[in-house]
């Protein structure tokens, strides 16, 4: 039991079952000469004996045609909302293309074939020898039918070979990560809210099985207290303390969960440092999850670059825009250009992690990398356009040590500016908690799916966060045809401006403390197609909206007393500003919706900023009906 729950604090995964792809090594062969649970789609795919690892049987891709993409896939019976982790052994010779090789992916459709998301983790390319190429994922819901597919990008050429793919249900333990509700664990006089990650029904367990116990303890070992959570539900603990109540100082935040027996599950431990006054800083986060840049709150307002040029940030600096987030680590003549433009820069260091993708040619083994930080680190961190470090850009959560560590040393490296990070991963955030200060997740619908994908990933951003972190929303502008070839990249399209409009006041309603919108270069290359000047209008049109109700979105002066009924696509968000209250309410279905709100008094009058005004009933409720996908805001 104490090896069990040593691997429980340690957050290792523990693998369930056997190996859910069938015939994964291509060896069995059926009476009419077929591989057992595979096509072979020839001349492309073809399984042979010898071309496997070790001279088994294998899947080989032979392709001179960069035109020909096909797909050999298996479909696997896989559980909603369960986590699983995938691989296959490739290796490759003289594979050729702008996409990189040759890799493995899980994809899902729902009922009626739609496809709706996959993970596809990145692959190898030119000659390499045998490769494990592997990634996780928990099924979203409305996934149906699941299939595995080993294959090479599309628009490649060359060989490649694939054998032994793997792919197993893992039971995360029953005790996860610990979330603090105050920034870097930084506290004053004032409550802290502690939220630590369970996994009870994936182990058999309910609430009444266990036991959640919190403990407190000085650096000097004194115990200042130990208590149950203030409430345990099947997926998380947590606890509120009063730090008023306890001494300036640092301590340790301990937690342990075991049977009502007294049989310990699992462990962890967060920290807790109680000041007398806040420090200062030229950027933190306040307790309502705003960025502060120096002492007042911001709201980031931005998109993404590549790099920064003269002539494009001209045309930039005069829009709506506070910010941007160059993908390209600029220089220091770069970044005096954006201060002097007035904005702010989000300096990425996302790629400084050796042996992925982008990673720089300095970087010989991951023990450069901390040096590598610290230069720039160093050369930036007092650089009045500094917002924020980004420093992770979909990593898998396979690499979540390594990112954790990033966070530590950069925790240690600038006290003065938090890390941003985003992710495709939105469902899997909370595994990525220990390695950020503000999240963003992007999801990009536009055109295959709904707008109100944005209000979705928005909801299970913040849920996977408890709401103690701040997060930066990176919707949609761009054009996925940008990305696509032939007549998948005829079917792309640029979302509209009420598309683009939708994303943005969705991920707004459901809680978005920044937009960070993707991106500029995107509107620029696609010129040709879209022109740049049509489509940098309409983005600066729906930006400019949003910009104009800053101060509404940055006030801390809350709206009590509301209580709203609607359906599971109904979300809304209130706030207090200059002696009136603002509600807007979003639907994010394809159907129109109603909603009732009541107020805390009846309200004298009502304006409407925009969307479609509610019809007030006698008694004071708010009848809204709200057209699909839209945005309502209004004031009182």
């Amino acid at each position: 039991m104490k090896i069990i729950s040593l691997l429980y604090c340690m957050g290792v995964m523990i693998a369930c079952g056997s190996n859910l792809i069938d015939n994964s090594g291509f060896e069995e062969i059926l009476p009419d000469g077929a591989t057992k649970g595979w096509q072979e789609l020839r001349p492309t795919y073809r399984i042979e004996n010898g071309a496997g690892r070790n001279g088994s049987r294998g899947l080989v891709y032979e392709n001179d045609d960069p035109d020909i993409y096909r797909l050999v896939s298996q479909k696997v019976d896989l559980q909603i909302d369960c986590l699983y982790r995938f691989s296959v052994w490739v290796r490759t010779e003289s594979l050729e293309g702008a996409e990189n090789g040759a890799t493995v992916c899980l994809q899902w459709h729902d009922r009626a074939g739609k496809w709706l998301g996959g993970s596809f983790p990145k692959g190898v390319k030119g000659t390499h020898g045998w490769h494990k190429i592997e990634g996780s994922v928990k099924i979203p819901e409305g996934a149906a039918v699941v299939s595995v597919t080993p294959y090479v990008r599309k628009g490649m050429t060359g060989k490649a070979w694939f054998d032994d793919l793997e792919l197993v249900k893992h039971i995360p333990p029953p005790v996860g990560v610990i979330c603090s509700s105050a920034y870097r664990d930084t506290v004053a006089a004032h409550e802290c809210s502690y939220f630590v990650e369970l996994a009870l029904a994936a182990n058999d367990l309910c609430a009444q099985d266990v036991e959640a116990i919190f403990t407190l303890r000085a650096h000097t070992g004194e115990v200042v207290f130990t208590r149950a959570a203030d409430s345990i539900k099947e997926d998380h603990a947590v606890i509120t303390i009063d730090t008023a109540r306890i001494a300036e100082g640092c301590y340790d935040v301990e937690f342990v969960l075991r049977t009502v027996a007294g049989e310990e599950l699992g462990c962890c431990a967060g920290r807790m440092k109680r000041v007398a006054q806040m420090p200062e800083r030229k950027v933190w986060i306040d307790a309502h999850k705003r960025v502060i840049v120096d002492g007042r709150p911001f709201f980031p307002l931005g998109m993404f670059f590549s790099g920064i040029k003269k002539d494009q940030l001209k045309i930039y600096a005069a829009g709506p825009f506070n910010c941007l987030m160059p993908y390209v680590m600029p220089s220091a003549e770069q970044v005096d250009m954006v201060h002097e433009a007035g904005l702010k820069i989000i300096y990425s260091l996302k790629d400084i992690y050796y042996g992925t993708c982008y990673a720089p040619k300095a970087l010989k083994s991951e023990a450069d990398e901390a040096e590598f930080v610290r230069v720039r680190v160093e050369k930036f961190k007092d650089h009045p356009a500094l917002l924020a470090w980004y420093v992770n850009d979909e990593l898998p959560p396979d690499m979540i040590g390594r990112l954790s560590a990033r966070q530590t040393l950069m925790r240690e490296l600038d006290p003065d500016h938090p890390t941003w990070v985003v992710l495709y991963q939105y469902n899997q955030v909370r595994t990525y908690i220990p390695s950020f200060d503000i999240v963003g997740t992007d999801p990009y619908p536009i055109p295959g799916k709904s707008a109100g994908m944005a209000l979705t990933w928005s909801r299970v951003t913040r849920d996977q966060c408890w709401n103690a972190r701040p997060f930066w929303q990176v919707p949609q502008v761009f054009d996925w045809a940008g990305y696509g070839e032939g007549a998948d990249k005829a079917e792309q399209r640029a979302p509209t401006l009420d598309e683009m409009r939708t994303m943005a006041w969705h991920c707004i309603a459901a809680g978005a403390n920044g937009l960070i919108f993707y991106s500029f270069f995107d509107l620029v290359k696609m010129d040709e197609k879209d022109p740049f000047e049509k489509r940098w209008r309409e983005v600066c049109e729906m930006a400019t909206e949003i910009r104009g109700y800053l101060p509404v979105l940055l006030s801390a002066e809350s709206v009590s007393g509301i209580e709203c009924a609607g359906g599971d696509q109904i979300e809304y968000r209130a706030w207090s500003y200059n002696n009136a209250h603002y509600l807007l309410i979003v639907n994010g279905s394809r159907q129109s919706a109603g909603a009732i709100v009541k107020l805390a008094a009846r309200p004298d009058r009502i304006a409407t900023e925009f969307g479609e005004a509610p019809v007030v009933s006698a008694d004071g409720e708010l009848q809204f009906k709200i057209d699909p996908l839209k945005p309502v805001l209004i004031r009182w």
